[in-house]
């Protein structure tokens, strides 16, 4: 099952107020839903967070293209999170320059596969 989301996308490859953390997240601009992948400088997994529940995944595979992003999820970290397999984000057009994006996506697949780039 695919979760859609729209709204203004962030990233930082390495945010100062949480100790050098990086992190893309979401709020959908409809339904106040919040997506964030994010990945501390000394940790190994790559945090999911869906609103208010938070997972840590060894492998996350994502899609990024132009247009948004694509997550996919195993079928085990579903079920601590909504129960989505995947989430479809839809840029925004004041979403940060894709450019960023990327640099802060390759930062958090660092050492790990599960990244595909098509920009």
């Amino acid at each position: 099952m695919t979760k859609k989301l729209y709204g203004v996308v962030f990233a930082s490859a390495a945010d100062a107020e949480y100790e050098g953390m990086a992190h893309v997240w979401v709020r959908d601009a409809n339904t106040a839903h919040w997506f964030s992948l994010s990945r501390a400088v000394e940790s190994d997994c790559i945090e999911v967070m869906v609103s208010d529940q938070l997972s840590c995944y060894d492998e996350v595979n994502v899609t990024l293209s132009k247009t948004g992003i694509l997550v996919r999820l195993n079928d085990a970290g579903t079920q601590s999170l909504d129960g989505h397999h995947e989430y479809s984000i839809e840029f925004h057009p004041e979403s940060v320059d894709i450019a960023e994006i990327r640099e802060t996506l390759e930062v958090i697949f660092r050492g790990k596969s599960g990244l595909l780039l098509h920009v």
